[in-house]
């Protein structure tokens, strides 16, 4: 009989244990509410994707770089080839993930990336090839500044530079087209005074 009752307690401390264990096991009951959920849904981050390099689109210009380089980035030989002389502290590179975008480098910094390929689109979605016309349409509301280039004949080369409030190192930025006979030939975008210097280290 004293047999019987040890085993009787010793399979009710078994029982109790493999409870215990259970209940420590069971997740925490939901307690979120639909309110809790309606509040998250109602939270919303507006980006511009324009300013945002991380989520254009690849071979798009934001209006400060070019995919993963930016305008104000230093010089890396491992990310770029120098590919002409330097010219006061200017010379041009190509990147080996961009080939058919020139990098204009003064001071050791990237001041200006340019294209005359149409697979780069601005950050507008123009691209080179496109009418004067669709670029005034897809830069709807904004007001250019447009001079007549240095390299061909008034109203016929000209010019058109948008600038915009963001600016790096204190110095404003833009985007400056190229346009011959109403079409685009160039795009490129950088500092203020880099886009102003004429073409490459000029």
């Amino acid at each position: 009989m004293k047999m019987l009752n040890q085993k009787n307690y010793r399979l009710s401390a078994l029982f109790t244990v493999l409870l215990l264990s259970l209940n420590a096991c069971t997740p925490a009951p939901d307690t979120t509410s639909a309110d809790d959920i309606n509040d998250a849904s109602d939270t919303k981050v507006k980006i511009d994707e324009r300013m945002a390099t991380d989520i254009t689109p690849s071979g798009s210009f934001t209006t400060n770089s070019l995919d993963n380089i930016k305008i104000g980035d230093t010089f890396d030989p491992k990310l770029f080839t120098q590919n002409t002389e330097t010219l006061d502290d200017c010379f041009s590179a190509q990147s080996s993930e961009h080939p058919i975008a020139d990098y204009i480098i003064i001071d050791n910094k990237v001041v200006e990336i340019g294209t005359v390929d149409e697979d780069i689109s601005s950050a507008y979605g123009v691209k080179v090839g496109d009418s004067l016309d669709l670029l005034y349409a897809k830069h709807d509301g904004q007001s250019p500044e447009v001079t007549d280039s240095p390299y061909g004949s008034p109203n016929e080369n000209i010019i058109l530079y948008y600038w915009y409030d963001q600016s790096t190192n204190n110095e404003r930025l833009g985007t400056k087209y190229q346009v011959d006979n109403d079409v685009i030939t160039s795009i490129s975008i950088g500092f203020e005074s880099a886009l102003r210097r004429g073409e490459g280290c000029a």
